[in-house]
């Protein structure tokens, strides 16, 4: 199996790739998200393989990366190079990343202490200041409290409820199979690490934010990020939440993506 290894803790991550000469395209998905799930998504789909090198990674704590207990284990100078072990262990010196939710928290990491490895970000549903205590974010708190005595099933269902739909069958069998106490252990960290950057006005990282307008946990501050960083771009999808705006295949969004990703050589 393909794995990395992160040089500061020595942690495995999972990834795998479709090969290609192309420019590296690193993918990332949400809080639940593995390999599987990242080379579903619609992104990933919309990405021409003869025109870009897709590699998709599993985030420390999920999928066949390990999967540490401590909080400490997930600070995000860790989280970030676990990134860029797979690109050291691909030889690949600089990628575009994009990261739907918690993957697009990790790309505003990677933006801020790994910019000499990045080409482009694209990143959804997501904002790089302190974590907000809102709706979604007191139903992961509730939903992994639960998670920890009930197993993975609580969270999912609390997810569920939240959004009002029904996860498609393959991924919720996915979701079931992660760990909850991992899992909690890297909500933890992000709910105490703060601000990603102290200024993001001094970034020179070209980046693009997608957002659904209905999105009441983290709109206001993607709104604000991509005013301070100069080479910032907010897209919005109407009517969309946190969840539908990476359901949705909006060609808007993948255009964008595209664009972005062809404009950052």
């Amino acid at each position: 199996m393909p794995y990395a290894t992160n040089v500061l803790d020595a942690g495995r991550v999972y990834f795998e790739e479709d090969g290609g000469d192309g420019a590296a395209v690193v993918l990332h998905g949400g809080l639940l998200d593995s390999v599987d799930d990242v080379r579903d998504s619609d992104i990933a789909q919309a990405l021409p393989a003869d025109e870009f090198r897709l590699i998709y990674v599993d985030h420390g704590g999920l999928g066949r990366s390990d999967k540490p207990h401590d909080v400490e284990a997930y600070a995000m100078t860790l989280r970030v190079a676990d990134g860029v072990g797979v690109l050291d262990e691909l030889g690949i010196e600089r990628a575009h990343f994009i990261g739907t939710s918690w993957g697009g928290r990790l790309g505003f990491g990677i933006g801020e202490h790994a910019p000499n490895r990045v080409l482009s970000l694209v990143i959804g549903g997501q904002q790089p200041y302190s974590w907000p205590d809102s709706p979604l974010t007191r139903v992961v708190s509730a939903g992994l409290i639960a998670a920890q005595r009930e197993g993975m099933e609580a969270l999912v269902q609390a997810f569920e409820a939240f959004w009002g739909v029904q996860f498609p069958h393959a991924q919720r069998a996915r979701w079931l199979d992660n760990d909850p106490a991992a899992i909690e252990a890297a909500w933890s960290a992000a709910l105490a690490e703060g601000a990603i950057s102290d200024d993001l006005r001094a970034w020179q990282v070209r980046c693009l934010i997608f957002m659904g307008a209905g999105d009441a946990d983290f709109l206001d501050q993607a709104r604000r990020a991509a005013d301070e960083i100069p080479k910032g771009e907010l897209i919005l999808l109407g009517g969309a939440d946190h969840y539908a705006a990476h359901t949705s295949q909006d060609e808007v969004v993948l255009d964008a993506v595209l664009r972005t990703l062809r404009g950052s050589g």
